[in-house]
């Protein structure tokens, strides 16, 4: 009898040891400012409409999700001599970004390449994540962005007077 109790602890032990781990790693979310994009439509050779696009990427292997309210994508458009972060001249608010997936900001307007102001000197843009204060405390681990450095872009807007050249 002795030695069928000890068998049959042995054999829940081995059991118990051979179960898979059930905690599931849920992955990572990582949301980067991934790249400012621009283009042009000609009215003359110097002068057109330009459209910056901003783009955001989940580059994690796992899906962003929170609440409505928690998070923007901002994007500014900052002229020489002015403090950053610029005016600001697109946003979007977003809930969920699935893995590998891309949300964008666009920003339209007139420009002259041949005058100073955009020419010349022409404005910087930027792009940035925002997020509430509380985020990484709101008990939601799927919308806890897992580096933080990667969630702003600044590019000139010289590229813009390159497209009008070429």
């Amino acid at each position: 009898m002795k030695t069928l109790k000890i068998l049959s602890i042995l054999f829940f032990s081995l059991l118990l040891c051979a179960c898979p781990n059930d905690s599931i790693d849920p992955g990572t979310i990582d949301l980067e400012a991934t790249s400012i994009i621009f283009s042009i439509v000609k009215d003359e050779d110097f002068t057109g409409t330009a459209t910056i696009t901003g783009t955001i990427t989940n580059i994690g292997d796992a899906d962003f999700s929170s609440s409505s309210g928690q998070q923007v994508i901002y994007l500014y458009e900052r002229n020489l001599g002015t403090t950053a972060p610029g005016n600001l001249v697109g946003t979007v608010n977003f809930t969920n970004i699935p893995a590998g997936e891309t949300l964008t900001v666009t920003y339209s307007r007139p420009w002259n390449s041949s005058s100073p102001a955009e020419g010349e000197f022409p404005p910087d843009y930027s792009i940035a994540l925002d997020y509430d204060s509380d985020i990484f405390i709101d008990g939601n681990d799927n919308n806890n962005d897992e580096d933080l450095t990667n969630n702003e872009l600044t590019v000139s807007g010289s590229g813009i007077n390159d497209l009008f050249r070429n």
